[in-house]
Parts: C-alpha cells; sequence; structure tokens
C-alpha cells in the first residue's frame, strides 16, 4: 500500500473510531442516568431516543413513524405545558407475553384532548394513534408522561401536523446497540482491535527507531575505526621518514 492509500485509510480509521468512541458514550451515558430517573428511562442532556416498536403512529402522512423508526423526545418536567397536538410517550400498563399477565411499558401517542380539573389544572390526556382512528381507551395522567417528541405538535394557523424530530429505520439499530450482543459486537471488539493495532504500530515504530539507531551506530564505527586507520597511517609514515 502506497502512502496515498495508508494516508486515506488513517483517516477513515479515525473518523470510524470516532464514531465508535461517541455511540460508546452515548449509550454509556443513558444506561447511568436511566438508573437515577424514576421510570427507568435514559437521557442525554434531557433527550432521549426511542426506537419505535408498533405501528399506530404510522399514519402515512409526514408526521408519523412506524415500526424500526426512531423517535427523538424531550424530557417533560411540567405536563403543564403540553398542548393538544403534541406527540408523547408514557407509561402505561400493557399485555405481557403471557395471556392474561399485566406489565408496564411505554407507549407514544398523540394528545388529541385535554382533561382540566376543577382548579383548571391538568387531570388527565386523552391520546391516541394517528393510525389507529380511535381515541385510547385509557387515559394517560400526568405524572406517567415521560418524554415529548421533539418539534411534534400541530400548526396553529394550518392545523397541519407538525413533523417531530425522527430518523426513519434507525431505531433497530440503536435497539440491537443497546442489547448485549450488539453492543460487544460494535463497540467492545472493534474498541479492543483498535487498540490492539494501535499497541502493534506503536512497538513497530520502537523496533524500527532502534534499528535506524544501531544502523547509525555501525555507520559511526566503522567511520571512526576508518579515522583511526588514517591517522595510524599517518603517523607511521612521519616515523618512516
Amino acid at each position: 500500500m502506497n502512502e496515498k492509500g495508508k494516508s486515506i485509510w488513517g483517516v477513515i480509521s479515525d473518523i470510524l473510531l470516532i464514531i465508535i468512541i461517541i455511540i460508546a458514550i452515548m449509550i454509556t451515558v443513558m444506561t447511568f442516568t436511566s438508573k437515577n430517573s424514576d421510570m427507568g428511562i435514559g437521557n442525554i442532556l434531557g433527550y432521549t431516543p426511542f426506537a419505535v416498536q408498533s405501528d399506530s403512529m404510522d399514519s402515512g402522512e409526514p408526521s408519523g413513524f412506524g415500526s424500526g423508526d426512531l423517535i427523538i423526545s424531550k424530557e417533560v418536567k411540567d405536563p403543564e405545558t403540553l398542548e393538544i397536538g403534541d406527540v408523547i410517550t408514557y407509561s402505561t400498563v400493557i399485555e405481557g407475553a403471557q395471556k392474561g399477565k399485566k406489565i408496564r411499558g411505554y407507549n407514544t401517542h398523540r394528545i388529541t384532548d385535554i382533561i382540566k380539573a376543577g382548579d383548571g389544572s391538568v387531570y388527565a390526556f386523552v391520546t391516541a394513534g394517528d393510525a389507529v382512528g380511535m381515541e385510547d381507551t385509557v387515559n394517560v395522567l400526568p405524572d406517567e408522561v415521560i418524554a415529548k417528541q421533539v418539534n411534534s405538535g400541530v400548526d396553529k394557523e394550518t392545523g397541519e401536523k407538525l413533523t417531530g424530530m425522527k430518523i426513519a429505520n434507525f431505531g433497530s439499530a440503536l435497539s440491537f446497540l443497546q442489547s448485549r450482543t450488539g453492543f460487544m459486537i460494535c463497540i467492545i471488539i472493534p474498541l479492543a482491535l483498535f487498540f490492539i493495532w494501535q499497541i502493534y504500530k506503536l512497538i513497530s515504530m520502537f523496533m524500527t527507531a532502534k534499528a535506524e539507531s544501531l544502523s547509525e551506530e555501525s555507520k559511526q564505527r566503522v567511520i571512526d575505526e576508518y579515522l583511526a586507520q588514517q591517522k595510524d597511517g599517518s603517523s607511521q609514515d612521519k616515523e618512516d621518514k
């Protein structure tokens, strides 16, 4: 491989390394923050990526999203600030793997109505999936709300649904990266190989430098011997005269 090829490969490997390190840091931060969260949801500076698990919001419109997509949501600290049209992720009870078994899970739907209490505060949110065509049978309480999809909502002038922050088809990749197998294959093994390669390069550089040093010492020794011989020969000539 010529010097240009080595340079290009070096740039590519550095970029890949930076990407891997950034992903590793993000997953690590989310893991630690999830342990300190009341609902077990990790975040990075208040933002959380959610891997979509169903097609209940896949309306076919630009604002929709389906299974395998990734949505970016921001932690909701004050549910009173939420409005009709916002897409929220909330804690709810869902059917478990075993029939009749209920487990606590998470869902992401759009707010279609807000029920107020007697004092004017929010009592509950009525939600619905854009693709379902009917409202959810169970309302969402304010303390069950986790996050709101960034930029989601409804345009107050046109009434059109706004397209929230999302990345198509990246949710499945995130789910795999967050699994033990995915983290090992995509993060741990590449980093380990990179560090092994760096150690190999360091040893190679050391050995090359040492060889060059020995070579220089050998050259200097030959020169010194030659000069010494020349000096001895000159002295001998003077004595003969």
